[in-house]
């Protein structure tokens, strides 16, 4: 029996230094049923002559173009263009160990019912080590993201979530896990570095260049308004947050305003004066 095509999805803007490292390992890969889908986000840096030189003899790799909106549209463009069963979404700085494919579809293959399958991540370049992220929970996934954005997921679930939130720029992978999970929340992680996610020296990326732009609590704020009924039955609703809030302020003016005045005047000797 055939096995699976699985698409490899790969979104690039301005990636000319990594991107050729990025395609040799998705095509040293040992599972042979792929399909590549390259999505150049409109690119000014010279990548696209890289890539078309590279994929010339290679039948199964689509190249399509757009200009610049962010990568979950380009995600998008590439999703629906593409024709696997299973689907991985891959970042052209980002680079996948050569047993990658494999190992997650033997997954799939005998579990049926997952939903997600990942391995275990490493860090490269600016960074180097293990990038822990924490384990998923219903409840984890509502504040913070739990997943790799190159977890090999069923394309028939993606599809009908409504694939990525083009309104965000930032967080689109998390936000796209939370819909996710709520259809299929059977997971597998594979216990073995196979996955290695790239923080570049230059600090240009996405994440790097968004963070310097401050846009996270925009995008937070969106999320939580995109899926206020799911935080408001988790007991995160506003009412309740304010009231923390306030909670939380009260106790930290009493902290400061005893406790650790105290502790400072016994530290330098001296004897607080007492409050009349």
């Amino acid at each position: 029996m055939e096995k699976p095509i699985v698409s490899i999805i790969i979104p690039t803007f301005n990636n000319r230094s990594t991107i050729r490292e990025t395609l040799e390992s998705v095509y040293d890969q040992t599972y042979s049923n792929i399909e590549v889908v390259i999505v150049d986000d409109g690119s000014t840096d010279g990548s696209m002559d890289d890539i078309l030189a590279y994929i010339h003899e290679k039948p199964s790799c689509k190249l399509l173009t757009q200009l610049n909106q962010g990568p979950s549209s380009a995600r998008n463009l590439g999703f629906e263009n593409s024709t696997g069963t299973y689907i991985i979404f891959l970042d052209a700085d980002d680079i996948l160990a050569s047993t990658y494919v494999e190992e997650c579809i033997n997954a799939f293959l005998s579990h049926p019912t997952l939903g997600i399958v990942y391995a275990q991540t490493h860090l490269i370049e600016r960074q180097i080590g293990v990038f822990n992220l924490s384990d998923y929970s219903p409840t984890t996934i509502m504040h913070q993201n739990c997943f790799p954005i190159c977890a090999m997921i069923k394309a028939d679930i993606f599809r009908k979530i409504g694939m990525f939130d083009t309104n965000l720029r930032y967080g689109e992978d998390w936000e796209m896990w939370i819909r996710y999970t709520q259809k299929n929340n059977r997971i597998h992680k594979i216990e073995r570095p196979l996955f290695f996610y790239r923080k570049r020296r230059s600090k240009d990326s996405i994440s790097d260049l968004n963070r310097l732009e401050n846009v996270s609590d925009d995008a937070h704020l969106y999320i939580y308004n995109k899926h206020y009924s799911t935080y408001k039955a988790m007991g995160w609703d506003i009412i309740t947050l304010i009231n923390s809030r306030k909670e939380n302020q009260k106790y930290k003016h009493k902290y400061y305003g005893e406790w650790y005045r105290k502790l400072a005047y016994w530290v330098m000797g001296k004897k607080p004066v007492e409050n009349s």
